[in-house]
């Protein structure tokens, strides 16, 4: 039987019951035949158990291999991450594949009410995490310093993770003057101050134009982490205001890859092969986004975020993360106390 009639076959089979143990080993065996990157869309259609999906991915975290790691720009160098961060909303079962990947850096860990237990089993140090307050997001008063405190205290008596290691104002400042105000400053530095939160940093949503914002933000020279909207197709003028605070030592995060780009990049399939990435459009957007160089030659984004709902997703964005392995030869080191 031909490896795609097996597949089929296994996917009309497996809707009435699950696999054999004999059956599920065969079929996994011909998806892994395909390589990296391969392995989950072989298994797709499968109805699976928890535990032939938790082995599955288990076959793909070792098709990849570890994800490299590089310091976090200048101004946090001491904290060496990988292209891809973990999110809190991902699904659950990715936390334990994203970890055996290396990935040590957990986006949004503040809505967090319970670790998940791959994660609550990790000695505190060895990870990263930041909290998105949400002081400055629609809704909110941007002004209520208690608010802002409370929400950092109050998800750390929920999750027990004793600190974060950067505090990010959600959703940015919306005016150059909302920022001089410096409430979500003001909130930080006694936060630190109580050993709660280590350094500061924003989730800039565009609400006043990035060239405009984000110079603004650099020059007052308090934000040590950035996070932005960035994707294939993002407008040069913008990636000049990134690459500047890239240049200044920020360590940057990019976000909305797929959700803004994968539009654009679908329709330039030339990209894509030239990506190494035909027909896998997330691959095609993280690789673009995670490449993309300041004029100096040094990449402007050290790591991403993407929302993975699925093993097949999640294998198609983490081989984006590889980089091509361009990153593989430098030494992978372990998170530093800050």
């Amino acid at each position: 039987m031909q490896n795609s009639d097996l597949l089929q076959h296994m996917q009309a089979k497996s809707q009435d019951k699950p696999l054999s143990r004999r059956d599920f080993v065969q079929v996994l065996t011909t998806a892994v035949t395909a390589g990296p990157g391969l392995i989950a869309a072989g298994l797709a259609g499968l109805s699976l158990t928890s535990s032939q999906r938790a082995e599955a991915a288990e076959a793909v975290v070792a098709a990849i291999g570890k994800l490299p790691r590089r310091p976090f720009n200048t101004r946090l160098k001491h904290m060496h991450i990988t292209p891809m961060c973990i999110c809190q909303d991902w699904n659950p079962e990715l936390v334990g594949p994203g970890l055996a990947l290396g990935i040590n850096f957990v986006h949004k860990a503040g809505y967090y009410n319970q670790l998940p237990p791959e994660l609550a089993k990790l000695p505190r140090e060895s990870y990263y995490t930041d909290i998105t307050v949400d002081t400055t997001s629609p809704g909110h008063n941007p002004d209520d310093f208690d608010s802002a405190y409370n929400q950092v205290v109050q998800s750390l008596q929920n999750n027990g993770l004793k600190y974060y290691d950067i505090y990010r104002a959600h959703f940015g400042w919306h005016d150059p003057a909302s920022f001089h105000k410096g409430t979500s400053y003001k909130v930080f530095q006694r936060l630190k101050r109580e050993g709660k939160v280590r350094h500061f940093g924003v989730s800039q949503h565009p609400y006043t134009p990035y060239p405009d914002m984000i110079p603004i933000e650099v020059d007052a020279d308090i934000l040590e982490a950035m996070q932005v909207w960035f994707s294939y197709n993002t407008p040069q003028p913008i990636q000049n205001a990134f690459a500047g605070a890239s240049k200044n030592g920020i360590g940057m995060t990019a976000m909305k890859v797929f959700t803004n780009g994968h539009q654009p990049m679908s329709q330039n399939p030339q990209l894509m092969s030239q990506l190494n990435a035909s027909g896998k459009v997330g691959k095609a957007c993280i690789k673009y986004v995670l490449d993309t160089k300041r004029p100096d030659g040094m990449p402007i984004f050290q790591t991403c975020v993407s929302a993975l709902g699925n093993l097949q997703v999640f294998e198609e964005n983490i081989s984006g993360a590889t980089l091509g392995n361009k990153l593989a030869m430098e030494s992978v080191q372990e998170p530093a106390q800050a």
